[in-house]
């Protein structure tokens, strides 16, 4: 997992997904020179090959062990069918789909306390047990310009191989 501090297309590994570098180009030009955009900034019709990979997760505040309390709000076709279930409207200990729910949570809150994007190439294994490689990008919203409000998240799964 990496924090991008710039917050730009060039801090990403050059050989990243094309699809994750549009995404990050995207955002980044929408937030101009704030630190985050805020959601109303982007609009999903701007990006639409990249819907079915997308996830917007809300934060909805701190637990009192200062972990942050995250809910999906969208989640896109692909993301459904990698599941097998449709996790909207849940909290992500209850619909993640990562290595663990401890994986999840470290990148969310990578996002939520830098308040920049997060990059990360990662492998693990599927409910059915096979091998997923997936380039995945984070990106904050932030409603008050402050604190991390929302999460945007894309995968693109990269071949088996």
């Amino acid at each position: 997992m990496e924090t991008l501090g710039a917050g730009t297309p060039d801090a990403l590994p050059a050989t990243v997904a094309a699809a994750i570098r549009e995404l990050l180009t995207y955002w980044n030009d929408r937030r101009g020179s704030q630190d985050m955009p805020r959601r109303s900034d982007f609009d999903p019709m701007d990006i639409p090959r990249h819907l079915p990979g997308i996830l917007l997760i809300d934060v909805e505040g701190i637990r009192p062990d200062g972990i942050g309390i995250y809910r999906y709000r969208v989640v896109g076709g692909n993301e459904v069918a990698n599941r097998g279930h449709n996790p909207t409207g849940r909290l992500v200990e209850e619909g993640f789909y990562a290595e663990s729910l401890e994986d999840a949570l470290a990148h969310y809150e990578a996002v939520r306390r830098s308040r920049r994007p997060v990059y990360d190439r990662v492998t693990f294994l599927d409910e059915r047990g096979r091998p997923v490689r997936e380039d995945t990008i984070l990106v904050p919203f932030s409603e008050d310009g402050t604190t991390v409000s929302q999460i945007l998240v894309y995968s693109e799964q990269l071949p088996r191989g």
